[in-house]
């Protein structure tokens, strides 16, 4: 039985896709896009599609976890796709990678899902024990934008990333 965080085939689909709730008889699931695949593209308004910046890392204030851009309302204009969806637990094929019971490390990026925000993702700032000190940011294409500081719980952390930890761990970035 798939359990918050894993990352899971299913039955007819290619892609991967992340476990976000689980029920008696369903599970929760939204794509798994890797950093790598959107990190440099912004969304351009005049063409209404993703033009390639070619720079990377992108500013913070611009980076965002690929998950935070689909988790809206206008996703299936935009994308064609609805974000979130609810399977029957026997299509889901494998748990390709199980949920992560490791601890972020600072300057990691932790995705959560927010009961008011949708997906959220931050940047690790400070460790105590279970408690995850965080500075959150919500990107412009997400239901709300903006940056603040959050203390969480490890439990609450859907999916972990390290792709510019070395960036970010410094805490420089942190401080725009």
């Amino acid at each position: 039985m798939p359990k918050l965080g894993d990352i899971v085939t299913v039955e007819g689909e290619e892609l991967e896709f992340v476990v976000f709730e689980v029920r008696e008889d369903q599970v929760g699931i939204f794509p798994r896009y890797l950093v790598e695949d959107v990190d440099d593209k912004i969304w351009d308004e005049s063409e209404l599609d993703w033009r390639v910046t070619g720079k990377r890392p992108l500013e913070l204030s611009e980076w965002y976890n690929p998950a935070a851009r689909f988790d809206n309302e206008e996703a299936v204009v935009k994308y064609g796709v609805t974000f979130r969806q609810f399977i029957d637990t026997d299509r889901v094929l494998e748990i390709v990678q199980p949920s992560q019971d490791l601890m972020p490390e600072i300057g990691q990026w932790v995705l959560v899902d927010d009961e008011d925000r949708g997906l959220v993702c931050g940047v690790v700032e400070k460790l105590e024990g279970t408690r995850i000190h965080a500075h959150f940011v919500h990107h412009k294409c997400a239901k709300k934008t903006g940056h603040w500081k959050q203390v969480i719980e490890s439990a609450e952390v859907l999916l972990i990333d390290a792709t510019y930890q070395q960036m970010y761990e410094n805490g420089s970035v942190l401080d725009e």
